[in-house]
């Protein structure tokens, strides 16, 4: 699969899948089968949304393909088929089957950023797949309908800018900060455990795990040990045929204390052993 961008669209913020597949199991198969489209949220909502997706496939009549996927920590709110849902975190992986020809436009919440609209904690909807009127109100269905008819690619991540800005919501103190912790886990492997990750940051253990109850909807151990299955899988896919992977070598890189708990970790998030996983990617 390579990135789909409507001819002509306005291309802000794109951003190349082959870049960065993280969450999206067996990437290569994947894109056989659909396209992905990343666009970064319009200037001032960038603390809120991570970045729009579109997800566009066409399948031939009586085939149908299941997409697995080991979600971020984060909130998506979804548009398909006329309607719009919000689905928060969901505990293990999850996987979408993909038949007939139809889009689905997401988007992917800052680590904090979806917290402001719900008004109550995130933890308290882990795991739910709601309508996202229980959130956003009547006019986000009304918004559904719209993107419905399938404008561009620019024309319908602008009515999303445009919605949420529309309701005037705003960070709150904490915002930033826990986006800043999250990204920061998520970028230094070096964070392997949740009492020394309090202490970089001068707070309790205690208060770091209310601070991710409440603002990102999982844990902070939860975060830290998703953000190093994902680099993993990651490694394992963007490997060349007959490339071996020294899984020994890459559980102490990601701070695992032998391999056995490496291999442990991913085949419960992916669904497989890491080498199988490797082997089917080429490596």
């Amino acid at each position: 699969m390579s990135e789909n961008v409507d001819p002509g669209a306005d291309t802000r913020g794109i951003v190349d899948p082959a870049a960065d597949t993280r969450g999206i199991v067996d990437p290569a198969a994947g894109f056989e089968h659909f396209t992905l489209s990343r666009v970064a949220p319009a200037p001032g909502l960038g603390w809120a949304v991570d970045r729009y997706w579109i997800v566009r496939w066409a399948l031939p009549a009586g085939r149908a393909y299941e997409q697995k996927v080991v979600p971020h920590p984060a909130v998506h709110l979804v548009f398909e088929a006329a309607r719009a849902e919000i689905q928060a975190i969901p505990t293990a992986d999850f996987t979408r089957r993909l038949t007939g020809e139809d889009q689905v436009l997401g988007v992917k919440f800052q680590p904090a950023g979806f917290r402001p609209w719900l008004g109550r904690r995130v933890a308290t909807i882990v795991d739910q797949r709601l309508p996202a009127r229980e959130v956003f109100g009547p006019t986000v269905d009304a918004l559904a309908a719209d993107l419905a008819v399938r404008p561009g690619l620019a024309a319908a991540t602008g009515m999303v800018d445009d919605f949420l800005v529309g309701t005037g919501v705003r960070p709150l103190p904490m915002t930033a900060p826990v986006n800043a912790i999250v990204h920061h886990v998520a970028g230094d492997r070096s964070v392997t455990r949740v009492d020394d990750l309090a202490a970089r940051l001068e707070v309790s253990t205690r208060r770091l795990q209310r601070l991710f109850a409440d603002h990102v909807g999982r844990g902070p151990k939860w975060v830290i040990n998703r953000f190093r299955v994902h680099e993993a899988a990651e490694r394992a896919a963007g490997v060349g045929p007959g490339t071996p992977i020294d899984w020994a070598a890459l559980a102490a890189d990601l701070g695992y204390s032998d391999q056995s708990h490496l291999v442990r970790d991913f085949t419960h998030a992916v669904g497989t052993p890491p080498d199988r996983y490797a082997a089917r990617q080429g490596g």
